[in-house]
């Protein structure tokens, strides 16, 4: 029996997952880090932790299923977009990566708009630059710490720099270089001109592949650090939503994904690269030629829940909060939450804007704020579909993917107010699984995409259904959530 292993550079957490050639999963370990914050609108993570949690579940992963490393037969990678680690000639990590969700460059984003004009940049890369994407942050090292972009080699994404560790290979693939708004998604190059005019190095940018193609093979040191098996072949990998969809099966137009991790996403494949002149979604690269998708991103969707557990109600769990929102009814008694507690990316594009609870009475209780965060959220994924729908993206299925898929409360919460039916599979890692069909198919278990996605992702037949009195309720709300914008915009 032949196995693949995938990991997954999550914003919370690194995964590796093992499964054979029929998709079983045979492990799934986790190690969960944290979020630096070294000044307000700052987000950074030690590229170190997570290596360190790449040994130790890797390690775990194959101690638990006593399976041997010569039976791992190739490793796939998921990893968080948009991020920046820098590398010297060495592969030394030259400071902490600054990561999707860090506000701080917003400074380098106006003149970046300034200087090349927002309508030039969306016509080359598909989208509007923003803080936390990668050419942002890499003039924020530029212009404020010139010592380290004099020392960098390479700069490279989250699971780039994972996949260095196992291969040597700073390299990096088209659906991640895409992510970073310094690539030509359409000609699938890195765009010389917008980098040049920023009198940034281009020599900076590191080599594509394909995300299913050969990157390099695991090193003796890492060999004897993982109990990897040395030559064991590893693939370019992609970015983590791209990953969660095909670890979802969704590898063609027609249907979309809604995940609710970290941050939150509307996903759908398309044929063709799709402008938004509005730049308030984005257009990136798929992981085949030729492919693309389009995504409204949320930047804090699960998190906005996490923090309210963390901060709020520090003594609940999850479930417990879940049990909790349920008994209220939807609508949350008239309470509703605005998500943008890290500014918003769709629909609005603006990395100012601010939380807010509105309606909040004697009554209200923790029930009421955990159930109105998680109506907020899907409100706001609500924002990202609509508009999808309008720039002429097919969406006629919806699956959930991501830790809000584990709760039957926002499931239903999704299908009300999105007033559809959703859809679920059996993967329990969406991305990890991604992963694995990537590597599965880069060294030709599978002899493509369609037929992996057949063997490994089963989808639950019997949709969540949404419920009529309350998409017409929700329907109400959601026009109230919309409103609660447009009339603080300017406080924001």
């Amino acid at each position: 029996m032949a196995y693949l292993m995938s990991l997954d550079i999550g914003t919370s957490s690194l995964k590796t997952m093992i499964i054979d050639e029929e998709g079983l999963v045979k492990s799934i370990c986790a190690e969960e880090y944290t979020i630096e914050i070294p000044h307000e609108g700052f987000a950074e993570q030690n590229p170190e932790v997570w290596w360190s949690a790449a040994i130790t579940t890797i390690r775990k992963s194959l101690n638990i299923t006593n399976i041997t490393p010569s039976e791992i037969k190739c490793i796939g990678i998921s990893g968080q977009m948009h991020g920046m680690v820098l590398v010297d000639k060495k592969q030394n990590v030259i400071r902490d990566a600054i990561i999707h969700s860090d506000q701080r460059s917003r400074l380098q984003v106006e003149r970046i708009n300034n200087l090349i004009g927002k309508e030039e940049i969306g016509s080359k890369t598909l989208n509007s630059v923003f803080p936390g994407f990668q050419l942002a942050s890499l003039l924020w090292v530029k212009e404020n710490e010139p010592e380290n972009y004099n020392r960098t080699f390479k700069v490279i994404l989250p699971k780039d720099y994972i996949r260095m560790k196992l291969t040597g290979n700073t390299a990096s693939d088209y659906t991640d270089a895409s992510s970073t708004l310094a690539f030509n998604p359409i000609d699938r190059k890195w765009e010389e001109d917008i980098i040049t005019r920023l009198n940034i190095d281009i020599e900076m940018y590191p080599s594509l592949g394909e995300s299913y193609e050969i990157a390099g093979y695991v090193t003796k040191s890492v060999s004897d650090e993982t109990g990897l098996k040395r030559g064991t072949p590893v693939v370019y990998g992609a970015s983590d939503q791209p990953m969660q969809a095909l670890g979802n099966g969704v590898i063609k137009p027609g249907t979309g994904t809604s995940t609710i991790g970290t941050g939150g996403q509307i996903y759908t494949p398309v044929d063709k690269p799709i402008l938004n002149r509005l730049l308030n979604t984005h257009t990136f690269c798929n992981i085949t030629p030729d492919t693309w998708y389009m995504m409204g991103a949320m930047m804090s969707a699960g998190l906005s829940l996490k923090w309210f557990r963390d901060n709020i109600i520090n003594n609940l769990s999850y479930k417990q909060m879940d049990e909790k929102a349920n008994e209220i009814s939807p609508g949350s008694e008239g309470l509703i939450f605005l998500p943008y507690l890290a500014g918003e990316r769709t629909p609005h594009l603006n990395p100012n804007l601010k939380g807010m609870f509105f309606g909040l009475t004697l009554k209200h209780n923790s029930a009421n704020m955990a159930r109105s965060i998680m109506e907020g959220v899907t409100y706001g994924l609500k924002d990202s579909l609509e508009i999808l729908k309008t720039l002429g993206a097919d969406i006629n299925q919806i699956i959930a993917s991501g830790g809000g898929a584990q709760s039957k409360l926002w499931l239903q919460i999704q299908a009300d107010i999105f007033g559809t039916e959703i859809y679920t599979t059996n993967t329990i890692e969406q991305a990890c699984t991604g992963a694995a069909i990537l590597a599965g198919v880069g060294i030709g278990i599978y002899s493509d995409f369609e037929e992996a996605c057949k063997v490994v992702v089963k989808r639950n037949p019997n949709p969540i259904e949404p419920i009529f009195e309350n998409v017409k309720k929700y329907e109400y709300f959601y026009e109230k959530y919309k409103n609660l914008y447009k009339s603080n915009s300017n406080i924001f």
